[in-house]
């Protein structure tokens, strides 16, 4: 005779093991980019921790559900641009010019907001999906921006946020009229 109630736990046991198992392949592009961004960077211990918070982060977020997997998916691509400028700023020199560096990382971060916006937008995505995907894309930026100082990172930021505000709002209305 077949025991229901051991099934039934057989099964969500294998169900739940599936879910962890699926948001941890994020894990495959975020542990070598934490690693890179902890060893390259002056100020390792706040890489680190932010490693430690995007990689838990975007887990939970996989986990949860399939909008987290989208909203992580969109937060990583958006987050790379200012990533890279952050990590490119330091051996070019930019970093000495603090003015410039500020213009060069908040365009970055402009022009990240902005694609997330659209995106996001185009989906016609909740604001819990945006948070979402803002939180993995700022964290992922401020990984390449921790030695540029929390100046940058608060203007990166801002321009993030302000653009891919602007930009969501925009293309919903747009949508929603066509």
């Amino acid at each position: 005779m077949i025991d229901h109630e051991q099934l039934r736990k057989r099964a969500l046991r294998a169900y739940e093991f599936g879910r962890l198992r699926m948001s941890s392949r994020v894990l495959l592009f975020l542990l070598p980019l934490g690693a890179i961004s902890t060893l390259l960077s002056d100020v390792p211990r706040a890489c680190a921790a932010l490693a430690l918070l995007i990689v838990g982060l975007a887990v939970t977020l996989r986990w949860r559900n399939t909008r987290g997997v989208r909203a992580v998916s969109i937060g990583l691509k958006a987050g790379m641009l200012p990533l890279v400028v952050g990590v490119v700023s330091m051996p070019l020199g930019l970093a000495s010019t603090p003015t410039l560096c500020a213009v060069v990382c908040g365009f970055a971060g402009a022009l990240a907001g902005a694609w997330m916006g659209y995106q996001l937008g185009r989906e016609r995505a909740g604001s819990l999906a945006w948070l979402s995907s803002a939180s993995v894309a700022l964290i992922a930026a401020a990984l390449g921006c921790a030695d540029l100082g929390v100046g940058v990172l608060a203007g990166l930021s801002v321009a993030y946020l302000a653009s891919g505000a602007l930009v969501t709002s925009f293309v919903r209305h747009r949508y929603s009229t066509t």
